[in-house]
């Protein structure tokens, strides 16, 4: 896959109006490409706020003003083509115009999520920590940074009135001793959950967070998809809210042929599966609130 940092490099470069010869060719580039990035760019259908849209057939969402919002079809264009981020099955963008951070929705149907169930933080860190520990085995064998010093920056904090459920785990990337902190939201409907995903600065993290949580409590489920809409019959989640923090592997460590496809061995890639505050290069990021700076003045309404 090519380095998503690569390709934001880029757009920043063609909104800035500025492809420098040297950079392009420095990065394998040429100005037909660039031009091709921003043909893509272009005919994407922005959606402006405010106004709400619907997210798939299961719930909508309140773009607020000053905000930006992608369909699936065109979702799935910017994180391939652009962004060169795994587009998963169907997610949908959002994001401030000028702030600097975007987001992404995704629903998964596996199943009404029971929330009857006490989290034990400490027990739950300790898996997370074994299961890290034989994913680093692996990433060291492919040569790649471990991650180290895994544990809550927020302990899990579910909510039974909006069906939310919220934590935070930090790392330390071997290579570099930068601090990654994933800060990580589902939210539970009747028969599955959706998941938000965040990047951000990690200067702008104090501001995007609540300004985040705040845009998030747009996303509505519609009526018959609402969590308390439950019926017998229904299909229930083979997991439960520890383990939708934990990831599949929560019960045993992962095996060799899937360590680095488990819990937080996706980190390197800008998107993660549930709300993520990625700490990452300044340069590849910065350039994203241009991008959604250049493009305010450009949204297409629905």
């Amino acid at each position: 896959m090519k380095s998503l940092n690569h390709a934001i490099l880029l757009l920043s470069l063609w909104v800035a109006g500025a492809f420098l010869p040297a950079a392009v060719m420095a990065q394998g580039r040429n100005a037909e490409e660039a031009e091709n990035v921003s043909a893509i760019l272009n005919s994407l259908n922005w959606v402006r706020g405010p106004q709400r849209v619907n997210v798939g057939p299961v719930a909508t969402f309140d773009v607020p003003k000053g905000f930006l919002f992608l369909d699936a079809k065109d979702t799935r264009v910017l994180l391939e083509k652009v962004l060169q981020s795994p587009p998963g099955k169907q997610k949908y963008f959002f994001g401030p115009e000028n702030q600097g951070w975007w987001a992404t929705f995704e629903y998964s149907e596996s199943g009404h999520v029971k929330d009857d169930e006490k989290i034990d933080a400490d027990a739950l860190i300790e898996t997370l920590r074994k299961n890290l520990d034989e994913s680093n085995k692996e990433r060291a064998r492919k040569g790649w940074p471990e991650l180290l010093n895994l544990g809550w920056k927020q302990p899990p904090f579910y909510d039974p009135k909006t069906r939310r459920l919220e934590w935070a785990l930090s790392f330390v990337n071997s290579s570099d001793r930068q601090e990654v902190v994933n800060y990580e939201i589902r939210l539970l409907g009747r028969a599955g959950d959706t998941s938000a995903n965040l990047v951000v600065l990690p200067e702008r993290l104090p501001k995007a967070l609540p300004e985040f949580k705040r845009v998030v409590g747009g996303y509505k489920f519609v009526p018959d998809q609402q969590y308390d809409a439950f019926r017998e019959g229904d299909k229930v989640a083979e997991y439960s809210l520890a383990t939708l923090i934990a990831g599949d592997n929560a019960a045993a460590p992962p095996a060799e042929s899937s360590a680095d496809s488990g819990f937080l061995a996706e980190y390197g890639k800008l998107i993660v599966s549930v709300v993520s505050v990625v700490f990452v290069a300044l340069a590849a990021l910065a350039v994203l609130g241009v991008f959604l700076k250049r493009f305010s003045g450009r949204g297409k309404a629905e």
